[in-house]
């Protein structure tokens, strides 16, 4: 089977939207998600359901959560070289693919990652959070929390302590997408 004919039928399976011939048929895709044109996602990644990749995306060995939203251009897990190998060339190295990428990256729930963006190998970002456009996020970011930047810094929390308690406590990431809207609509009701 070609993979037009695949992507078609896989489309039409989970109500997803993959208009790009780079996506592993083999990777965990979620229902409702939606992958633009030249994004790539290899088969040892997985994205949840009702999230967005944007236009031109490379994706490798990653687990994006549930309703993120990844704008175009973005960079998750690119492989790495050794810097303390005596040369970082790759023609020396075992299992190269394995080498580059030995630590996997993890994007929570509820993630918005802006245009252009490079998330590092074993970067994990926490739930809720929002990394600006072009940034490289070198380090671990806490749920709700806004960065940006080259390197990526802490620029603020998206909420006051006791509302962030309560949107992390809702869980509503893990809901469908009708029960997610009521809920989102009624923790949005709270001051």
């Amino acid at each position: 089977m070609s993979n037009v004919l695949g992507r078609m039928l896989f489309n039409k399976r989970r109500g997803t939207r993959i208009k790009s011939g780079r996506v592993s048929l083999r990777a965990d895709i979620g229902r409702g998600v939606k992958i633009q044109r030249g994004s790539y996602l290899d088969k040892h990644s997985a994205i949840g359901a009702y999230s967005y990749l944007g236009n031109n995306c490379s994706v490798s060995v990653a687990r994006i959560g549930r309703y993120c939203s990844i704008a175009d251009s973005v960079i998750i897990g690119p492989g790495e070289h050794d810097l303390e190998a005596v040369s970082t060339s790759a023609e020396f190295a075992r299992d190269t693919f394995a080498q580059l990428t030995a630590k996997p990256c993890e994007i929570g729930n509820d993630v918005w990652i802006g245009a252009q963006c490079v998330i590092l190998r074993g970067v994990r970002i926490g739930n809720g959070a929002v990394i600006g456009a072009n940034s490289v996020v070198t380090k671990d970011v806490a749920p709700f929390e806004v960065v940006a930047g080259s390197p990526a810094r802490v620029i603020r929390k998206r909420f006051a302590p006791d509302r962030e308690q309560a949107i992390a406590a809702s869980e509503w990431w893990l809901l469908d997408r009708d029960a997610a809207a009521a809920k989102i609509k009624e923790l949005g009701a709270q001051p």
